[in-house]
């Protein structure tokens, strides 16, 4: 449950920033009058989604028989929680003038080749993101993942469509901060899950870590109840507050540490603490990626 959740919510997050840099460019075509380009955008970002399908299969295949089962799920859990924090910082500094940064690109080469590598650059950078976030639920649970990213990529695709063909306002800002929160969530919780294994890899071969891998027993439940995290509120719980009936004393400081950093760093970048960091134009609740919502040219 907890594995189809976490996969859901950033295959969501991941596909609808990828739809909505595909219908800036598509839209920046049209103004210049390269309609007839509109195509390779298509072309290109298909190709995006099946090699981000290959290289997780590829990650899967190479890992999932590896020996040292544990130490890998701890080493793709660190790389999630790292890529996750880079999508955060990313998003913050360069989403308000994203189509600024396209239109430059789309400057330098107006040939179907240019079209096609722009599009490819920003729509592959999803992908890979989506994918190496979700490598370690793969690796645990890889028809939940599966299901997840499958649920999330389509209503990212509806969203999209009913934002660009039928001209639904979206509040981008809220959108993004709140995916945003919960991808910190998601971060801590991988970073969290990524320490257990570890203390478990260290455990099997008889290292002790002293205090750090000291347990605490927050709830005594067993797997049919429906707070393990296998089951549905456990699962919820999982994914939106890095919830698990038990952890470790270093798990605690380090997961904790995560949430609380990523925590600050969101809130005061969108001006909930402190002083905002975002642009102005994405502060005022209107304004997207793209730095401005326009009506599509149809």
């Amino acid at each position: 449950m907890s594995e189809f959740l976490a996969s859901a919510l950033v295959a969501f997050r991941e596909a609808f920033e990828a739809v909505l840099l595909v219908s800036i460019i598509i839209m920046l075509l049209k103004k210049i009058g390269a309609s007839d380009r509109i195509k390779f955008t298509y072309l290109s970002s298909a190709v995006s989604v099946l090699i981000g399908l290959a290289l997780g299969g590829a990650i899967y295949y190479i890992f999932r028989g590896f020996p040292e089962q544990a130490l890998v799920e701890a080493g793709l859990s660190y790389l999630a929680a790292a890529v996750i924090t880079t999508v955060i910082v990313w998003g913050v500094r360069h989403g308000p003038t994203i189509k600024q940064e396209i239109e430059s690109k789309l400057a330098q080469s107006l040939t179907p080749i240019g079209v096609t590598i722009v599009t490819f650059i920003f729509v592959f950078r999803e992908v890979l993101e989506t994918v190496l976030i979700t490598a370690p639920y793969a690796l645990t649970a890889p028809l939940s993942t599966l299901s997840g990213v499958g649920v999330g990529t389509v209503a990212a695709l509806i969203l999209g469509v009913l934002v660009y063909m039928v001209g639904l306002r979206v509040n981008l800002r809220t959108f993004f901060l709140g995916t945003s929160i919960l991808l910190a969530f998601i971060a801590s919780g991988l970073v969290g899950y990524g320490t257990h294994e570890l203390f478990e890899w260290f455990e099997d071969r008889g290292v002790s870590l002293g205090p750090i891998e000291n347990k605490i027993v927050f709830l005594d439940v067993g797997e049919n109840s429906l707070m393990h995290p296998s089951n549905v509120i456990g699962g919820i719980l999982s994914v939106m507050v890095g919830y698990y009936p038990y952890m470790e004393i270093g798990r605690i400081i380090l997961q904790g540490g995560v949430l609380v950093a990523l925590l600050a760093y969101i809130l005061t970048a969108y001006g909930i603490i402190g002083s905002p960091r975002v642009h102005p134009q994405a502060r005022s609740g209107k304004a997207s990626p793209a730095g401005a919502v326009e009506k599509p040219v149809r």
